[in-house]
């Protein structure tokens, strides 16, 4: 019997071992699954800022400020408009989208934007706008080490105008930009530049928002390690959803729910390691759920801040590695959280905001950002 115990006792050990070594031996031989992943994540900040920047400025939640100035008569709607927190009106002039009076309670007639007076036959607005958004954290997969995770994401973006569609406000744009960053551990140093070009379209009723956007994009990879160096390129599309609703509690403080879904493919090459292994990489699929809650507060003259809490659900499918055609188990990365704090002002024709968010679960770590927009 004692010999049997030590039999089984070392086969066990033997399969754990086996497990361990397969994971973590080469483990530049997974740096595709990890650009697959990252990628994911870019993704969402890069859906979720763009739509949040083309959406509008956060100010434009705060629909109960037509309180001070829905019962002036109609000829003096601009004026006190332009006194609202004593400075000049947002912009210059009311907006159509995106900006005060977007869900019709500014206009207690029911004229103005879905009535057909003066208000109608303005130019829209078009825009353009900069996005800079920076990580700095760490990647947590499971049985694998945990990576440093530094990435940067710059953008551009113009919105070409408001117009009425049916009972509310639509609007579209354009954007692009550039996407990199390192992810390292003591075992893989994993360098990434590439970019991405998409379209954005929204549309509003009342207190309701609801915005689209579709991308595409490209990501050279370039993997250090202890055998050298490895080459590959990541092709990706993708799709996201976000609808937001404002929910007034008084004139200067507004709770916004909000719901993000988004779907990500990523396309991996196959290559020949600098160590010798034939690594062959599925295509990954990667759906995203996010539910969010901010609370948006006028500060003072014209100074806006919102806090938010978010929660990122990941279902990935693919992705599979296989290795001399032998197929080695994928990593697994948690679903993780975001809370968050930002700012904004208006000055003449500009928007400017910051934002600062704490992540935490399968990645952590601090995620920041700074956005210029230019109304012309």
């Amino acid at each position: 019997m004692t010999y049997t115990k030590i039999f089984c006792l070392s086969a066990f050990i033997l399969v754990l071992t086996g497990t361990y070594y397969e994971a973590t031996a080469q483990p530049h031989l997974y740096a595709n699954y990890i650009s697959a992943n990252n990628i994911g994540a870019m993704q969402r900040s890069i859906m979720t800022n763009t739509m949040q920047t083309f959406e509008g400025s956060i100010a434009a939640a705060i629909t109960g400020q037509a309180v001070f100035y829905q019962d002036f008569p109609q000829k003096n709607k601009k004026e006190a408009a332009a006194n609202l927190y004593g400075r000049q009106a947002m912009y210059g002039t009311l907006s159509l989208y995106g900006e005060y009076g977007d869900d019709g309670s500014v206009f207690s007639d029911s004229r103005g934007r879905n009535g057909g007076d003066e208000y109608d036959s303005r130019p829209t607005l078009n825009n353009m706008w900069a996005n800079w958004n920076h990580f700095d954290g760490k990647a947590k997969f499971k049985d694998y080490d945990v990576l440093n995770s530094d990435y940067d994401l710059l953008t551009f973006g113009f919105a070409g105008g408001e117009s009425q569609k049916g009972i509310g406000i639509s609007e579209w744009g354009f954007f692009g930009g550039y996407s990199g960053g390192i992810q390292e551990n003591d075992f893989l140093n994993l360098s990434e530049h590439g970019g991405f070009i998409g379209f954005y379209s929204g549309y509003n009723i009342q207190k309701f928002n609801l915005s689209f956007a579709i991308n595409i994009g490209s990501l050279s990879n370039t993997a250090e390690s202890l055998y050298g160096v490895d080459k590959y390129t990541n092709m990706w599309s993708g799709a996201a959803l976000n609808a937001t609703y404002n929910i007034n509690i008084d004139d200067t403080f507004t709770l916004q729910p909000g719901l993000y879904a988004g779907y990500t493919w990523v396309g991996s090459g196959n290559y020949i390691s600098i160590s010798g292994e034939n690594v062959a990489n599925k295509n990954l699929n990667m759906f995203e759920i996010t539910p969010a809650l901010r609370a948006i507060k006028h500060i003072t003259r014209g100074w806006f801040g919102y806090i938010g809490v978010k929660y990122v659900f990941r279902d990935i499918n693919g992705g599979d590695i296989f290795i001399d055609g032998d197929g080695y188990e994928m990593l697994d990365i948690a679903n993780y959280s975001e809370y968050g704090i930002g700012l904004e002002k208006s000055v003449d024709r500009f928007n400017i905001s910051f934002h600062l968010n704490r992540l935490d679960g399968g990645y952590y770590g601090w995620d920041g950002g700074f956005n210029l927009k230019y109304i012309f």
